[in-house]
């Protein structure tokens, strides 16, 4: 049986095997359809959270050159939100193919949700809690090792990925000293996912920032945003862009959301259900979708980013991985 059909239970290095003598073709469909990477497969040290992480690449583009797309020599890091896998979000990361960027969903320690913070009395709680998760560390609410954390997971799949996959040019997204080179690297997420691509354009300097159903840390405690929102950020502010439901009370309310965003400095939000492409070039959109329909906070919650509303929201997905920034 050809490879293109056994993408989601094989192994990484039975999968290159199966791949010899595969066309082009089968080639591309499995790339887009998203090909699945144990993180011990990249790093025998990672043992806990080693589901599979996906990546998603569109050959036409940076390999065969058959479509009218351009190669963006960009990485599109996608995190997901609390209990997420790396098939979350699979018809916006193939979207994010198609638009030239080489694809990465990875999957790390989202077991617990950023909002545990929101009753600290620290200003810097979220802050804490995140980078424990992003660099590795240990506080009251989580302790993740190096080994763990989002950064070396990241780093040892595209070591992987340069050696295993060389002809897709994984390798370019990592400086002569095998460190990330964040400046090629674009970041987006979920809820929790969507709030760690925030805090890491706050940290460094990256191509793009995107988070839907995000940012969430507001302290209720302190009755203020999370105090990182207010760090100078090494990613220019015209690089963020965040799309939230009207009726998602997730980790905070609506209202408490666009507190976040304008402690970020952003623009007025801009209603992507009566306001056409491109949106007046806001980074700041909501959606009321469906329209005039109550709806629960959970499903609010991933209305953005659902499959399901690939139609609806497509546009949207395009007008984000693509605006021009400075």
């Amino acid at each position: 049986m050809r490879f293109g059909f056994l993408i989601v239970v094989m192994g990484a290095l039975t999968m290159m095997d199966a791949m010899r003598g595969a066309t082009e073709q089968e080639y591309q469909k499995a790339a887009l359809e998203g090909i699945a990477i144990k993180p011990s497969d990249t790093d025998p040290a990672i043992r806990d959270f080693d589901s599979p992480h996906y990546i998603y690449v569109d050959r036409s583009v940076i390999l065969t050159r058959k479509s009218p797309i351009q190669d963006r020599h960009e990485l599109f890091l996608y995190l997901t939100g609390t209990g997420g896998s790396g098939r979350t979000a699979i018809r916006f990361c193939q979207y994010a193919a198609r638009d030239g960027y080489r694809v990465v969903n990875i999957m790390y320690p989202d077991d617990v949700p950023a909002a545990v913070c929101r009753n600290d009395v620290d200003p810097k709680a979220f802050e804490s809690f995140r980078m424990a998760i992003i660099e590795g560390g240990k506080t009251d609410r989580v302790s993740v090792s190096r080994t763990d954390s989002i950064e070396n997971r990241l780093l040892k799949l595209l070591l992987f990925l340069k050696h295993s996959r060389p002809r897709e040019e994984w390798g370019q997204f990592l400086s002569v000293s095998n460190e990330i080179n964040w400046g090629m690297v674009a970041t987006g997420g979920q809820s929790q996912g969507g709030g760690h691509a925030a805090l890491l354009g706050i940290k460094h300097r990256m191509a793009r920032i995107i988070g839907t159903g995000a940012p969430k840390d507001y302290s209720i405690t302190l009755g203020r945003p999370a105090a990182w929102y207010s760090l100078d950020s090494a990613t220019p502010k015209d690089r963020f862009f965040f799309l939230n439901h009207v009726q998602d009370f997730q980790g905070c309310t609506p209202e408490q959301c666009l507190e976040n965003i304008k402690a970020l400095g952003l623009s007025a939000s801009v209603n992507v259900d009566s306001v056409p492409f491109p949106y007046q070039h806001s980074r700041n959109l909501t959606t009321d979708y469906p329209g005039g329909q109550k709806l629960d906070s959970k499903t609010a919650h991933t209305t953005g980013i659902a499959a399901a509303n690939e139609k609806i929201f497509s546009k949207v997905w395009q007008y984000m991985l693509t605006e021009q920034v400075q």
